[in-house]
């Protein structure tokens, strides 16, 4: 058995409101494209340097989406990339490539992404995350203490 690994983290901006859909056995599904602005390097002459990624997402996931997010906010998305192959109706084989997710987080804090306030801005299933962020080590050490600082 080999081993293999499929892991996609990005950071971008949604491009539009995304969309929700329903599959036949009721699960709900949102669709949406993040714009992922690649590293320019100096020695190429690049204009083009934003990936427009297509991303899916089911269930309380797809509901999360479809309640909080909406064009230009700037979200982390974390999932694994297919590649789904079909045929038209008129036969012509078509591909696509997409980024199921399996988590997304919000990037900036309320005000940052100038979010309407009106309705419920916490789901119950998604913990807060608080503006001020504290890094591993970067707290200050109690050296008199005799407690594990873990």
């Amino acid at each position: 058995m080999s081993i293999s690994y499929n892991r996609v983290v990005l950071v971008g901006r949604l491009t539009r409101d995304p969309e929700i859909r329903f599959s036949a056995n009721g699960t709900q599904v949102s669709v949406f494209t993040l714009a992922v602005d690649r590293p320019m390097r100096t020695d190429i002459n690049d204009s083009n340097n934003t990936d427009f990624i297509r991303i899916v997402s089911f269930g309380k996931l797809a509901e999360f989406v479809s309640n909080y997010l909406v064009k230009g906010r700037l979200v982390l998305v974390e999932g694994s990339l297919r590649i789904r192959k079909w045929k038209t109706q008129d036969g012509d084989p078509r591909t696509t490539t997409e980024v199921v997710a399996n988590n997304i987080r919000f990037m900036e804090t309320k005000s940052q992404a100038n979010v309407d306030t009106e309705g419920p801005l916490i789901d119950e299933n998604v913990k807060p995350v608080d503006d001020d962020i504290t890094f591993f080590g970067s707290e200050s050490e109690n050296t008199d203490s005799d407690d594990i600082p873990f």
